[in-house]
């Protein structure tokens, strides 16, 4: 038999901030691409460099046992027809949680999503 002490749900200290993720992504989204152009053959880069930048930028945050997956999307397309994006996942509703944040100009769109799990 398990004690109560095992049994009982240890929820985050800090429970993530939606707003504040977003504003973090939104920052990184806009002084990483405000002087860029679409460039094909550097897109992967420009995406990884990205998605480290902002998982980084989330752990300095102050969120204990939490885990952020980062997706960067970018592309040329920008009409809302040409995109569609689908995630599924297990999901504790109370902890887990996830951002979004979009960057547009005339050259392309670049779509940040962090999801944020919280490790038991």
């Amino acid at each position: 038999m398990m004690s109560s002490e095992h049994q009982r749900i240890s929820l985050p200290k800090k429970i993530l901030n939606c707003q504040e993720i977003k504003k973090c992504m939104h920052d990184i989204l806009h002084e990483n691409l405000h002087d860029k152009q679409y460039d094909s053959g550097q897109r992967n880069s420009l995406a990884k460099n990205l998605s480290n930048t902002i998982k980084d930028s989330l752990k300095r945050l102050g969120y204990e046992r939490y885990k952020f997956i980062i997706q960067i999307l970018i592309s040329q397309e920008q009409s809302d027809d040409s995109l569609q994006m689908t995630c599924r996942s297990y999901w504790d509703s109370e902890t887990d949680k996830f951002a979004q944040s979009i960057y547009m100009n005339q050259f392309f769109i670049c779509i940040a999503t962090a999801f944020a799990v919280f490790y038991y």
